[in-house]
């Protein structure tokens, strides 16, 4: 076929095609979009206000999760999310995960995404919406619009949402502004110090130093804030000898992360009991970072210490409690709820889920708050193991009867993953929450014979 016939017979095929959509209707403020995939349509500012309410339409944000934190990224004047906006990250479509598929054919449902509706996708930078919609487009998906967030943002009587303390959780570009000199949103200026968080010492970590870290991490062993057999945090003194050991002030902006987000939560809200006032998780960990493009070194970094911390110890010392504080709540259903953090088996009382803990079931009284499928925290992460966002963590409580206007007391069994959750709940904004640091390696005795009230088996409804 020569280039010319070829050239004339593409040119026809497009305007057949776009001549479908025409056919089909075009609603006021839609136009098709003819310098992308012919499958989308473009949606204007009015016909999206007018629409976003509307249970057949579902809006959809493609950019990294950071933005729909409440980042502002891309350019954009305002930060967050559309609001009334669900999340659909075109970076997850890039992930190599095990069961990719199912897991996104999970959040399309989840997230109310379904063929049936008209999506409206969204980015800031021209490349995600395109992404997700030759995605979805490729499943059959029909009905799909693409839009330009800098334009919601431009208005502020558009209303956008960001999480009350998003900057609790920093994507990897603030990072690397940080590291290299320019300062990034929401810094004040002051001394700065990275970590990356994983057990066991520096020398055996197969992380830290054989694959390597973000350039000037030092290495934190969860052994220099904890210790066994019940894996309780360390005496405030030590804690805060610890601190300083580390280089670490009350106003030091401490920046902490790791290859799972669980054990850098952990350093994260032991930080803040002892009074930190300014702790970042690194939202995804050490993959995100890779994924961006960044460099990471394998040299050793050594500890550099303070003499002071700054403050006595702890400033906010209801922010993890103790077995006797949890002995006296735990029977009061009106105000508090305990948040049982942990996978499915361990709440039933199937597994311990722990080859030193012998006994299985859980807190009297506790509800199911998730965890992971295994033993990890992957129902309240994406799939690029980013933060789940606010509504699917809120639905996941509810259909447990866990809700934010009690107080919530996270536990799981020794104080990792329910870490996690409460560092997550604190960037939602929520207010009341507490860390129940023996959780059910304390609680059950540990040896099989339980020192105080548990429960097995289903919950009743």
């Amino acid at each position: 076929m020569n280039k010319t016939l070829k050239l004339m017979i593409t040119a026809l095929t497009l305007t057949i095609s776009m001549g479908v959509f025409t056919a089909c209707g075009n609603n006021s403020g839609v136009k098709e979009n003819e310098e992308k995939d012919v499958s989308t349509k473009t949606i204007t500012t009015d016909e999206l206000s007018k629409n976003i309410k509307d249970e057949n339409w579902v809006v959809v944000d493609t950019r990294e999760n950071d933005a729909f934190n409440g980042w502002k990224l891309d350019g954009v004047k305002r930060g967050g999310h559309i609001e009334g906006a669900t999340d659909f990250s075109a970076a997850w479509l890039d992930v190599n995960a095990e069961n990719k598929e199912e897991r996104l054919e999970k959040d399309l449902k989840d997230r109310g995404i379904s063929k049936e509706k008209n999506i409206v996708l969204y980015d800031a930078n021209g490349k995600d919406a395109s992404e997700v919609a030759n995605y979805l487009s490729e499943k059959g998906y029909e009905n799909l619009y693409t839009y330009d967030v800098k334009e919601w943002t431009e208005d502020d009587k558009n209303a956008m949402k960001s999480y009350e303390n998003y900057e609790m959780l920093v994507p990897v570009s603030w990072v690397k502004d940080l590291i290299d000199g320019n300062k990034p949103e929401g810094y004040s200026g002051k001394e700065f110090k990275i970590f990356e968080v994983s057990w066991g010492e520096e020398k055996d970590s197969p992380d830290y130093l054989k694959k390597g870290h973000i350039k000037g991490a030092v290495h934190i062993n969860t052994d220099e804030v904890e210790e066994g057999p019940v894996w309780n945090r360390l005496s405030d003194e030590k804690l805060k000898a610890f601190a300083k050991a580390n280089g670490i002030t009350v106003d030091t902006t401490v920046v902490l992360y790791g290859e799972d987000t669980t054990p850098a939560a952990r350093v994260a809200t032991i930080l803040k009991y002892l009074g930190v006032k300014d702790v970042r998780l690194i939202n995804g960990g050490t993959q995100k970072w890779i994924d961006a493009g960044y460099e990471l070194e394998k040299e050793s970094n050594p500890k550099q210490s303070v003499s002071d911390f700054g403050a006595e110890v702890p400033v906010n010392k209801d922010y993890i409690i103790d077995l006797d504080e949890v002995k006296k709540i735990y029977n009061d259903k009106s105000t508090t709820t305990l948040v049982d953090v942990r996978n499915w088996d361990e709440y039933i009382g199937k597994i311990s889920g722990y080859d030193y803990i012998k006994t299985t079931g859980r807190i009297e009284g506790a509800l199911w708050g998730h965890a992971g499928t295994k033993a990890g925290m992957d129902q309240y992460r994406n799939i690029d193991n980013t933060m789940l966002n606010e509504d699917q963590i809120l639905k996941m409580w509810s259909d447990y009867g866990i809700t934010p206007d009690k107080k919530l007391v996270f536990y799981c069994g020794t104080g990792w993953r329910a870490a996690e959750a409460l560092y997550y709940a604190d960037v939602m904004g929520i207010k009341d929450i507490t860390l129940y640091d023996g959780g059910w390696n304390e609680w059950s005795g540990n040896t099989g014979n339980p020192a105080n009230p548990i429960e097995k088996g289903e919950p009743k409804k």
